[in-house]
């Protein structure tokens, strides 16, 4: 369906601003082809002209040097002298990536190498997370207590690909995600899986993110403890007590277990006041996962005092509990 541009100008400048891209927005054909229409729709100038009459065939140099021709001359702004997100002002005409793009998420099973699943994004129908840094990150890192992917006007850095081997430090893929009117941008960083920045329609974009959020058809039973417990949990409750979540999952040494891990302290290995884990584990015995959840949920209001935990120093050496804990708490050892 052709996109209904503002004017002939955002036309070309959207053009000038996707056409490097060649596998994911046809080339120079594009630019070419949207020249062409400039000219229909009133648009005039020498070097336009010229560009309109290009073949995709010649030489990118050649069409570059043209396109910054146009440009100049019509006295439209290059792609990349602002931010990839700010709008563009070019005597009294106001130019930005136009929302031309669709995107699609879904959620499989991650390689038994690694384990759990990992969430996929489509541009244009094509997987980004396999052209950047290889995998999909975990849902439950994107989605789940917060959904990292809703846009608003403020830019914010979300990681949406990591590397096979199932770590994102390894190898990353982030994007930039802001809101500009009725256009929600895309920039990529790091493992860059194409080679220029991505708009949605933002109704279109709000819906797919929500869609995916509400999505649970994926998760194992105890994927569906885990979420229950990260978004229901009392996070102000454990932050009295100097307390956060780290994460939540089956026992992977007990599978009949469900184990919450918790933090505290300061994550610093090298610093005198290093923190600790503190870990508790609830038996499944077959029950649904959203009873596990509600004890494990109820469990955690309680003063940690109360709870049977263990503990583990990050720093080595470190054989006295955090100091919250008390005697129904023990010291686990591991590595």
């Amino acid at each position: 369906m052709e996109y209904n541009y503002p004017s002939p100008e955002h036309r070309l400048y959207d053009a000038a601003s996707r056409w490097s891209v060649e596998p994911h927005s046809g080339g120079p054909k594009q630019l070419i082809d949207a020249a062409v229409q400039c000219l229909v729709d009133g648009l005039d100038s020498t070097h336009l002209r010229m560009l309109a009459g290009a073949s995709p065939s010649d030489r990118r140099d050649e069409i570059e040097d043209l396109l910054e021709a146009t440009l100049d001359e019509l006295n439209i702004p290059r792609p990349g002298e602002l931010s990839p997100w700010k709008q563009l002002v070019a005597d009294g005409r106001v130019l930005s990536r136009q929302p031309t793009d669709t995107i699609r998420f879904d959620v499989r099973a991650a390689h038994e190498s690694v384990g759990g699943h990992e969430l996929l994004v489509y541009v244009n129908d094509v997987e980004m997370t396999r052209l950047g840094a290889g995998m999909g990150m975990n849902p439950f890192e994107i989605l789940i207590p917060v959904n990292r992917l809703i846009a608003t006007p403020d830019p914010k850095q979300v990681p949406i690909a990591r590397c096979e081997c199932g770590t994102y430090c390894c190898s990353s893929t982030d994007v930039t995600i802001v809101r500009d009117g009725v256009a929600v941008h895309w920039d990529w960083l790091y493992e860059v899986p194409i080679g220029g920045g991505v708009s949605f329609n933002a109704e279109e974009y709000d819906a797919e993110v929500a869609r995916i959020a509400a999505d649970h058809g994926w998760e194992r039973p105890e994927d569906t403890t885990a979420r229950l417990v990260l978004e229901q949990i009392d996070r102000t409750h454990l932050d009295r007590y100097g307390l956060g979540v780290s994460w939540a999952a089956k026992d992977h040494a007990d599978p009949e277990l469900f184990k919450v891990a918790l933090f505290t302290g300061n994550d610093d290995y090298h610093s005198a006041d290093a923190g600790y884990q503190v870990f508790l584990r609830f038996p499944r015995d077959r029950r649904s996962p959203e009873r596990v959840a509600a004890e494990v949920v109820k469990e955690l209001q309680r003063p940690p005092g109360e709870w049977h935990a263990t503990w583990h120093a990050i720093k080595a050496g470190v054989d006295q509990p955090p100091p919250m804990a008390s005697r129904r708490w023990h010291h686990e050892r591991i590595g």
